[in-house]
């Protein structure tokens, strides 16, 4: 029996650096056009970590400059030559006109083969399907949902089985703006995905956007800032909503574990990357991050004999600041250029053009502050064995105030030494992660969406409310890892919900 002839795309956009990408050719990369600059490491089988093994040795041997020149924003392309795992959900050569081979097999191909599969056996001779009479109908305040939505109804589920599903991934160039990667996407809807429709004649108006991480970002530009038309709507997983407080970790000590190889151990490796990069930028605390209050401790194990910022502007106060603290502070001005691909022009040094970028993050944060798709639906990690960065912490001798302290030495990986005014040099060591979150978006970021456009909001972990929200599948109290959060059940309940909710909107059958 033939399926329904109406479509709605989804569309998956990944988080920061979950895309492959490939040279454009252009400048002095040390890279051929179209050779293959980054792959995001699979590690899920002996074939994948061979792969990942023999990449990880490749980036082994490759310092600041050569990670500035083959991770340049503006001489990346998309690379679709990525690995295509589809479970048999659908033959491999449509998914790769899909362009799931633009994107993380291992973190994202799994939840898009569920979406694929589950999504299109809804009904069967009007009844419900095994996972929809079992799983579906459940309340979505089991699963977490703070916002107290209804359950799914047999006519919702009637509704959406009037659809086919058909999911796309939609790569793009994470080192660029997200504002441009929203651009990007819209002209992939347009052009490719909606185009694909017209010409085989089926029904197919409006996409849905599925984002991880800094995708959301990118969806809420496509959404908010350009104003698309086509959405009925978008799901948003483990999003920094307004930022995350890891980024300056990753800028002034490194990444830990296996990313520190591909990623940068230190911080004159992650510079010389991120500060070029506007979309990695695009991912500091916000001005109303946390409602606005300070989340950078300087010194001290107690709060009283600390100092805290941003006292009212992180842009001037941390990213632009030239001090001990800043983000990227003058002892490491060498490291925003060290393949010196970006000549000074009339006079300009490294911070001036460093600070252009830091004025067009606060451009982008300050244009999508407090908006979200409507409608938008959250899910996040809310766990306290996933440690997040929610507040940094510089922490060591009682700083009572910032005149008068003076740097001597920094590792680059977490450990300064410093000097006061009538006080022997000291050591200040960055602190470890404290709070909830899901190891990367602390709780506080993760769950900022609010508003009248956020049709719910599903909290999961240990802080978790329902149900289901607080246990995995392996019966923990437990939340999810960053990374991996579309592997966990919840995500996956809460996904296949809000999808049917959103299918709702669709009037085209």
């Amino acid at each position: 029996m033939a399926g329904p002839s109406a479509v709605i795309p989804i569309v998956f956009l990944p988080g920061i650096m979950g895309t492959n990408l490939q040279s454009a050719g252009k400048n002095k990369s040390g890279a051929e056009k179209g050779e293959a600059v980054w792959r995001p490491p699979n590690m899920d089988g002996v074939g994948p970590i061979l792969s990942a093994v023999g990449q990880l040795f490749s980036y082994w041997f490759r310092g600041a400059a050569t990670r500035q020149r083959r991770l340049d924003p503006s001489n990346v392309l998309i690379d679709p030559r990525g690995p295509i795992d589809t479970e048999g959900t659908l033959d491999k050569e449509t998914a790769k006109k899909r362009g799931w081979g633009t994107v993380m097999r291992s973190a994202y191909q799994p939840v898009m083969c569920q979406m694929e599969r589950t999504l299109n056996n809804i009904m069967e001779s009007g009844e419900l399907l095994r996972w929809w009479s079992e799983e579906g109908l459940r309340n979505p305040t089991d699963y977490g949902d703070e916002m107290q939505g209804a359950p799914l109804t047999m006519d919702d589920l009637q509704h959406a089985a009037q659809y086919r599903y058909d999911v796309w991934a939609g790569g793009y160039n994470w080192l660029q703006s997200n504002k441009d990667s929203g651009a990007d996407i819209i002209r992939y809807i347009d052009d490719v995905v909606l185009a694909h429709y017209k010409r085989t004649g089926e029904a197919a108006e409006k996409v849905i956007l599925v984002t991880h991480s800094m995708g959301g970002l990118v969806g809420r530009a496509v959404a908010c800032l350009h104003d698309y038309g086509k959405l009925l709507g978008v799901v948003h997983g483990v999003m920094p909503a307004t930022g995350a407080p890891a980024t300056y970790h990753h800028c002034r000590c490194g990444y830990d574990g296996v990313a520190q190889v591909i990623l940068g151990s230190n911080a004159a490796e992650v510079t010389a990357v991120m500060a070029n990069s506007p979309g990695a930028l695009e991912l500091v605390p916000t001005s109303d991050y946390n409602g606005g209050k300070p989340w950078l401790k300087l010194g001290g194990m107690v709060d009283n004999d600390a100092q805290w910022l941003p006292e009212k502007d992180p842009y001037e106060e941390i990213y632009k600041s030239r001090e001990w603290y800043g983000l990227v502070p003058a002892h490491n001005e060498k490291h925003l250029d060290p393949a010196g691909v970006a000549p000074s022009k009339r006079g300009a040094s490294r911070f001036d053009k460093f600070d252009v970028r830091i004025e067009a993050v606060k451009a982008f944060q300050d244009a999508i502050s407090e908006r979200f798709p409507t409608p938008a639906y959250i899910h996040y990690g809310d766990d306290l064995r996933h440690r997040s960065w929610a507040a940094i912490h510089w922490k060591g001798r009682p700083v009572v105030r910032l005149s008068g302290v003076a740097l001597v030495e920094d590792d680059g990986e977490g450990d300064l030494k410093m000097s006061a005014e009538g006080f022997a040099p000291f050591k200040l060591s960055f602190a470890d992660a404290v709070d909830a979150g899901d190891g990367t978006v602390p709780a506080t970021s993760g769950s900022a969406p609010a508003g009248s456009s956020v049709a719910a909001r599903f909290r999961h972990g240990s802080e978790g409310r329902g149900e289901f929200a607080r246990v995995n599948a392996k019966g923990r109290t437990e939340g999810y890892e960053h990374q991996a959060s579309y592997e966990d059940l919840r995500t996956q309940w809460a996904t296949l919900y809000s999808l049917v909710r959103i299918a709702g909107n669709a009037n085209w059958a």
